[in-house]
């Protein structure tokens, strides 16, 4: 049996890195007694698999992973036995059960929805990011084995529009590129506006960056990894309905 897992991330523990994170929920899941499958060979691991992660200092309700089991279990029950030895700052939210023969998680999500909160003081941010919106380029260099390069992140930009404001600053949300393929860190996306704008990072706070969801392109449509089995999870809302 395959589940695809949605979890949080809260402010409590935004700061740990995705391998504290993958070590964290390997021992929950063996603290749960989660009937869990091992991969075959002279150093077994246990068959669990996790969407592209997030950056030190975000907090999410998007994140996600796949976990395959030897034998079958309710995706509810599996909710609650996770919930019960996980520690303060993750929760899991719901599981589906969805078909063994799908391809990766990492290899099918293409984008993730962020809320941005920015303090901008003195900045007409509706101006300014139309403007930084109107380039054609918007180049980043890279880091690889091969060296530094170029790259142009503006198709990478899918959308990226001021919602409100409240007593933080202004909250924006951001559709971007998230995936194997390509990706866009969030957090350069901010500082290239910041750069844009002529604003220092320095004179405006840290930005608080929230990923609310991952997305898949199948059928002709853009879906949530839940989507791909039948929704029998932990209770939760329905977590889609964002305009792509």
């Amino acid at each position: 049996m395959r589940l695809v897992v949605k979890y949080e991330k809260q402010d409590r523990v935004k700061y740990i890195s995705h391998l504290d994170l993958m070590r964290t929920l390997h021992r929950a899941l063996r603290r749960a007694r989660i009937p869990v499958a091992f991969s075959q060979g002279y150093n077994p691991q246990p068959k669990v698999a996790f969407a592209p992660p997030l950056s030190v200092g975000m907090t999410s309700q998007g994140e996600y992973m796949d976990v395959m089991l030897t034998s079958a279990m309710s995706p509810q029950e599996f909710c609650q036995r996770m919930n019960s030895v996980l520690p303060q700052g993750i929760a899991m939210l719901r599981a589906v059960a969805i078909d063994e023969s799908l391809p990766s998680l990492m290899s099918m999500i293409e984008r993730a929805l962020y809320r941005i909160t920015l303090k901008a003081p003195g900045l007409r941010m509706e101006e300014i990011l139309k403007d930084f919106l109107f380039q054609p380029d918007i180049a980043i260099t890279k880091s690889s084995k091969k060296g530094e390069r170029l790259v142009n992140i503006r198709p990478m930009i899918h959308r990226l529009e001021i919602v409100g404001q409240n007593e933080e600053g202004v909250i924006m949300e951001a559709m971007l590129s998230a995936g194997s393929r390509e990706s866009l860190n969030p957090g350069q996306l901010v500082h290239l506006l910041l750069e844009f704008a002529g604003a220092g990072e320095g004179s405006c706070c840290l930005p608080n960056i929230h990923r609310l969801d991952m997305f898949l392109y199948r059928g002709n449509e853009w879906i949530t990894p839940l989507e791909l089995g039948e929704d029998d999870g932990c209770g939760q809302a329905d977590c889609g309905g964002y305009s792509l």
